[in-house]
């Protein structure tokens, strides 16, 4: 009985190990995807500027 314990205990604290884990990687990859969105808007700005002086200039 008490191995079995011991068992789920150390799962217990291995699952909430993963857990952190886990909750650590999604919050880098949010702040990725915020980044990337940031230097779409960027781009997208950019290319705008360049459409807008290509037609000036046809």
């Amino acid at each position: 009985m008490y191995l079995g314990v011991f068992d789920l205990n150390q799962r217990l604290e291995q699952t909430r190990k993963v857990l952190r884990e886990k909750q650590h990687l999604k919050k880098l990859i949010e702040e990725d995807i915020q980044e990337l969105e940031k230097d779409i808007q960027d781009l997208e700005a950019m290319t705008g500027d360049k459409k807008l002086a290509t037609s000036v200039q046809g």
